[in-house]
């Protein structure tokens, strides 16, 4: 756990905790937030600076959710793990690594760095979307403010204090997933540009692939099919529930972090014996 710790420390190093924060914040901003009537998307940014822009009324929570989307979904794994990629770059440079693998051992070492790598992705998305909400909060009105019968809409028999924890553990859990890419570029590759290239494009790659199987589904009429695709994005993680659509998604991702683990643990003994 102190190992984890550290690693934690190092990858929330200050300059890039803020740059990854300032940019999910900006990114949840430029969601679409309305439609006009000529059918042209409004920004929640528009909203928040010029709510003139829109006859429709919003309420805080419901554009708090709607922040999930858009830009956010291709650029976050970039963000999300800048710091991790930076800090296993510059361990590999400078050495460090050698006199981390005699504290620590191999096994301990990838455990740390893995495991700290999703925490920090968590973390940071957490804090940038709790900030969004509060953005959120300080400008459109509570979604108490609203009749009844709407609210039920939005809370679906819950209460708005269960829904904001869960949506915030949602948004921690959004982090881990979407840290997989950039975690498992930085084990694989060493060139910087790989590092930063990568994760946008195999993110961006997945999902124009599950875009592209929903709408063919949709087609087709198979809308169970479209269910179990949008389940495996790594947004709809935030959606907790109970049911399978969600815990399997959810339990892949955590083997999914065991094979990282086990990969980075046998390239480093590969590199040892070579």
């Amino acid at each position: 756990m102190r190992n984890i710790r550290i690693e934690v420390q190092k990858i929330l190093h200050l300059p890039y905790l803020l740059l990854g924060v300032a940019g999910i914040i900006a990114l949840c901003l430029t969601a679409t937030g309305d439609m006009n009537v000529g059918g042209s998307q409004i920004s929640i940014f528009s909203l928040l600076i010029r709510p003139e822009v829109t006859n429709t009324p919003h309420t805080a929570f419901e554009l708090w959710r709607a922040g999930i989307g858009g830009w956010l979904t291709v650029f976050a794994p970039m963000l999300l793990t800048l710091g991790y990629m930076i800090s296993l770059s510059g361990e590999r440079q400078n050495g460090q690594i050698r006199f981390a693998l005699m504290r620590s051992g191999k096994l301990r070492y990838c455990i740390s760095k893995v495991c700290g790598g999703a925490l920090a992705g968590g973390i940071i998305f957490l804090i940038g979307y709790a900030v969004f909400g509060l953005l959120m909060v300080i400008r459109f009105p509570s979604l108490n403010t609203l009749p009844v019968k709407e609210q039920e809409f939005y809370l679906m028999g819950s209460t708005l204090a269960a829904e904001v924890v869960k949506r915030l553990i949602g948004a921690f859990l959004y982090g881990m997933m979407g840290s997989l890419f950039g975690i498992g570029v930085a084990i694989a590759f060493r060139d910087k540009y790989m590092l930063i290239c990568l994760p946008f494009m195999i993110n961006y790659i997945y999902q124009q692939v599950l875009g592209k199987l929903a709408s063919d589904c949709m087609v087709a009429e198979k809308y169970e099919k479209v269910t179990w695709i949008e389940a495996v994005r790594p947004e709809s993680i935030m959606n907790i529930s109970r049911s399978v659509t969600w815990l399997i998604p959810f339990v892949v991702m955590l083997v999914i972090y065991l094979v990282l683990i086990d990969v980075f643990y046998l390239s480093m003994k590969l590199s040892t014996v070579q």
